[in-house]
């Protein structure tokens, strides 16, 4: 479910910069875009002074530190994956109903056409989306093996003498703060890879259930006959 966010909401974050969920600033909030009941449609913000981007409200969270932008990845992400989990449970349902006889043979063979066409179509849609996530992870391993090159020259400057301490500090802080976001990016994308093709592959038939074992009957004893006594006068 899409969070609607209101002018209300973030209006006091116009000229404040803002961030990713890794904390990465990602520019200047500069304006908003509405609809006449003041929700959000899409942000204006200036990544420098000469260039700028539209950023739709669906990859827009409020936080109490303010507006955090999710990556474009993640948002595709999630949509498929609440597509995937959402037909495999309709499609176990109507298997269910079946079995059971709840439904008749022709809602069964209508309703299951169309599951199937719109499995199909997200199976299409979750490839697409594991190519985009795949590149994204490479790329920042590419980002990553350039940070550490960074790291590993400056910190040969240093010992070397040839950069003061202060300016060692300040660079070196930077470098490694922006490697470890770049991480926690690539293992979120190795997160949601697994939980994608999780979803994948989980069986459509639905279980049938188990067959109730029965508990050994205690054994049947013979209730002995009660004698009969008869008292006879003398």
């Amino acid at each position: 479910m899409v969070m609607v966010i209101t002018i209300d909401q973030i209006e006091r974050y116009l000229g404040q910069k803002i961030k990713d969920e890794y904390g990465r600033y990602v520019g200047t909030l500069l304006s908003i875009y509405s609809d006449v009941s003041g929700n959000v449609e899409s942000i204006e913000v200036a990544l420098n002074e000469d260039n700028y981007k539209t950023i739709s409200s669906e990859k827009l969270k409020l936080t109490p530190d303010g507006i955090v932008v999710i990556q474009d990845w993640k948002v595709d992400a999630v949509s498929v994956e609440n597509q995937l989990d959402r037909i495999r449970k309709r499609m176990r349902a109507v298997e269910e109903l079946y079995r059971k006889g709840s439904i008749p043979g022709h809602a069964y063979e209508e309703i299951k056409g169309r599951l199937d066409k719109e499995l199909t179509r997200i199976k299409e849609k979750v490839r697409e989306v594991k190519g985009r996530l795949r590149q994204r992870a490479n790329d920042l391993e590419d980002h990553i093996i350039r940070l550490e090159k960074a790291i590993s020259n400056l910190m040969i400057l240093y010992m070397s003498n040839e950069v003061s301490e202060a300016s060692y500090k300040a660079s070196i802080d930077y470098l490694r703060q922006s490697k470890t976001k770049a991480q926690d990016e690539k293992k979120d994308i190795e997160r949601h890879l697994e939980l994608v093709e999780k979803l994948e592959a989980e069986p459509l038939e639905t279980k049938a259930p188990a067959s109730i074992q029965q508990l050994p009957q205690p054994p049947i004893t013979s209730t002995p006959t009660p004698i009969q006594v008869q008292v006879v006068d003398h």
